[in-house]
């Protein structure tokens, strides 16, 4: 499997997918081993030929069976909370070597999946500290903004579509779905502030930092 997001320490940051299985290939520049569980092991992979923020999964050679691969790719897109519209290609479909399309439908930034691209930012500052403007500044490094991401606010004129979604998942205090009130994140002054239970949904995703 293959997403279009950036990696950070030895986790995957964050996706836009391909799904696959085989060997390693001289022209993976580094590989990051990585497991749910203790059952489902992969590794992911980038490569020099692919897209920028491109990620690809890639199962053991002992996984062979068409429907144990298809469940394991299902079970590691949710285990590591990766959006459906970041899949870009998968086992079974049609694939051309160093091509991607991006999905064509619904192709932008959510605020669920900001509120975790957020989270993972501001979990490597230090004190897991970050401040709103430093959120929009890092949000394009992790997912390949399109279009419709890029397209004015028509509230905030001066800002584009996606940073309004990245200043909406700090503002949005009292949202049951959003850091706060889950206990992810508390609030500081001019951003936000991961806690230890935070830091800990981030691990069970995947995600690694060494502060």
């Amino acid at each position: 499997m293959s997403w279009r997001r950036r990696f950070s320490g030895v986790h995957c940051a964050t996706s836009r997918c391909i799904s696959g299985n085989g060997k390693t290939s001289s022209i993976c520049s580094m590989p990051y081993p990585s497991s749910i569980g203790n059952e489902i092991n992969f590794d992911l992979r980038v490569y020099r030929g692919h897209p920028k923020l491109t990620v690809t999964l890639y199962l053991p050679d002992s996984v062979s069976d068409e429907k144990v691969i298809a469940e394991t790719i299902d079970l590691v897109i949710r285990g590591m909370v990766i959006p459906l519209t970041a899949v870009a290609w998968r086992r079974g479909q049609t694939f051309e070597y160093g091509h991607l399309e991006r999905p064509k439908l619904d192709d932008r930034l959510r605020e669920h999946e900001a509120r975790i691209i957020v989270l993972k930012i501001a979990a490597q500052q230090p004190g897991r500290s970050a401040s709103t403007s430093l959120l929009k500044k890092e949000v394009p490094g992790y997912i390949e903004l399109s279009a419709k991401d890029r397209v004015r606010s028509p509230s905030r004129p001066r800002e584009d579509v996606w940073q309004q979604v990245v200043g909406n998942v700090v503002s949005h205090q009292k949202s049951r779905e959003g850091p706060f009130v889950k206990g992810f994140a508390t609030r500081t002054t001019n951003g936000l502030k991961v806690t230890r239970k935070g830091l800990d949904y981030l691990n069970n995703m995947g995600f690694k930092t060494s502060r």
